[in-house]
């Protein structure tokens, strides 16, 4: 059966060869040359459909607005009248 103290000599020998391990993947991640050119071709993608969702947008809005106004009409409307005629 291990010991206390031996098995913390083994986890600290173990947090050393962690630790050590981290700090070469840092460096080896830190030099490592990125390629950024799909990530720029996918944003350059992206800018180029923004406008015409905001063209949609501003042209769908008025029609939007107009449908509020005929369901506000033709459902509430005639329910504030009959509310109105009660008293």
């Amino acid at each position: 059966m291990p010991t206390i103290e031996g098995m913390k000599k083994w986890l600290a020998a173990r947090k050393v060869a962690l630790v050590g391990l981290a700090a070469t993947g840092l460096v080896w991640s830190a030099s490592a040359e990125v390629n950024l050119t799909e990530i720029t071709n996918l944003i350059q993608a992206i800018v180029g459909i923004v406008p015409d969702l905001i063209d949609l947008v501003v042209g769908i809005a008025p029609l939007i607005v107009f449908l509020a106004l005929i369901g506000f009409l033709t459902r509430f409307f005639p329910k504030i009248l009959e509310m109105l005629n009660m008293h």
